[in-house]
């Protein structure tokens, strides 16, 4: 039996500045974590994060799909699972409705490590980083303002 996680938002901003949050390095490093990110199928990058038994504090991925401000998939292996991230995007009047499946959980320990990622995914990541950066971004990119310590405040 395997296990994904499921998040729906909705965002005031337009897809292209939901999707330049989504696929540029220096934004994903804003909001996610810090990346080696590159918009190319086939690139294999980086997350790197605090340590935690079991987790050396890298997650190793490979761009795998790529519709340009629909949809983007990569591999997501770290911390003793691998999975799959698909982020699709749609148009909801002047904003875009996000959504994120996390998915290739199986067994007990990916079902506490399914647990922990969902959790964040909701009610961090997606809740308060992410609008954070978009509401500081013009549509082109990050403001001079934005750290990435404007994101992680709790």
């Amino acid at each position: 039996m395997t296990r994904a996680v499921h998040v729906e938002m909705t965002y005031d901003q337009p897809r292209e500045s939901v999707w330049a949050a989504l696929t540029t390095q220096e934004a994903m490093a804003v909001w996610l974590m810090p990346n080696d990110f590159a918009l190319r199928v086939g690139h294999r990058f980086q997350f790197k994060t605090k340590p935690a038994p079991g987790f050396d504090g890298i997650v190793r991925c490979e761009v795998l799909e790529i519709i340009p401000h629909e949809r983007l998939v990569y591999s997501w292996v770290g911390g003793g699972v691998n999975t799959r991230v698909t982020w699709t995007l749609a148009s909801e009047g002047a904003g875009t409705r996000l959504t994120l499946d996390h998915e290739g959980f199986s067994g007990l320990r990916d079902l506490f490590v399914s647990n922990i990622l969902g959790k964040g995914w909701r009610s961090k990541i997606l809740r308060v980083n992410l609008p954070a950066l978009l509401a500081r971004w013009n549509g082109a990119g990050p403001t001079p303002a934005t750290s990435e310590a404007d994101c992680h405040r709790n």
